[in-house]
């Protein structure tokens, strides 16, 4: 009996485990750099995420091999995989005040995205075809670039009014005065261009007419060898900016690694206080959060 004890006590220990919560992995080793780097390469920004307070990796459950994987090679241990139904969540339709969106971005996806400022949490995630999609630009052809509906935020359909609106509300949003984006006066000028022609219906009729005469080329040929596609390359890998940068935003999405990730916009609403004031959010240069004033 004391040697079957003495056995047992020198069977070695896994200081590595890997659980299941909510849909997700849960991912606990003693730090080790290289692990650390090469989680962080193989398995893409939008599908793990560092829980201090668990002090461990959650996870997206399509990625157990690959952890598995890490864990033998950094560690020396063979940890098994627990036993999970994987179930996709469903989606779900919630109201957020966003404070701020940024410009999107590669994060190692199929698809760069932009995160939403909630509550101090960069915790709402907004695929670009989603932006896109809203502000009427077509997320299939994205080195089309805007339209100048796109610059107002306003729909093809839209009557006068819904342009006037859609010209005072980004504006507001733009106007170099309460603005601290570094390309605020170049979007400003872009806004007012855009109105010139939008509220004029003479313009606007020919305008709609060279978007039409556009779209009907561009179907006659391969988008991605156009000279046009060649040239606005640039504008691709920059990333998408959202003309609005705030507001009351309903979406419809999935919780993931306590995320929401964004796969519909249903609707865009202004912050307004008790005084009737909008909130205008940007992000200057070197700054460390985002200005806010209500105008």
């Amino acid at each position: 009996m004391m040697q079957e004890w003495l056995l047992q006590d020198l069977q070695p220990v896994n200081e590595c485990s890997i659980g299941y919560d909510a849909g997700n992995l849960t991912v606990e080793t003693p730090y080790n750099r290289g692990f650390v780097a090469q989680l962080k390469a193989l398995i893409p920004y939008n599908d793990r995420r560092w829980d201090a307070d668990r002090k461990a990796w959650l996870v997206r459950s399509d990625h157990g091999s690959t952890i598995q994987k890490l864990v033998e090679q950094f560690y020396g241990e063979s940890v098994p995989l627990p036993e999970m139904e994987i179930k996709p969540p469903d989606p779900e339709l919630r109201l957020y005040e966003v404070r701020y969106i940024g410009t999107t971005k590669d994060r190692g996806d199929a698809e760069r995205s932009a995160f939403g400022l909630v509550d101090n949490e960069w915790s709402v995630l907004f695929p670009e075809s989603v932006l896109r999609r809203w502000f009427e630009v077509d997320p299939a052809m994205p080195t089309d670039g805007e339209t100048l509906y796109s610059v107002l935020g306003a729909r093809k359909t839209a009557t006068e009014d819904d342009i006037k609106s859609a010209f005072r509300r980004m504006a507001r949003q733009w106007h170099p005065d309460v603005c601290k984006e570094p390309n605020a006066h170049e979007i400003f000028i872009k806004i007012n261009s855009a109105y010139e022609v939008l509220s004029n219906q003479g313009k606007r009729a020919r305008y709609d007419a060279g978007l039409a005469l556009e779209a009907n080329w561009k179907a006659g040929f391969d988008s991605g060898k156009t000279l046009k596609g060649i040239l606005d390359a640039d504008i691709v890998v920059r990333g998408y900016r959202s003309p609005l940068r705030c507001g009351w935003i309903m979406v419809r999405g999935i919780e993931v690694l306590g995320r929401f990730e964004v796969q519909e916009i249903m609707d865009w609403q202004d912050i307004v206080n008790h005084q009737g004031q909008v909130l205008v959010t940007s992000w200057a240069m070197g700054d460390k959060a985002p200005t806010e004033k209500w105008v």
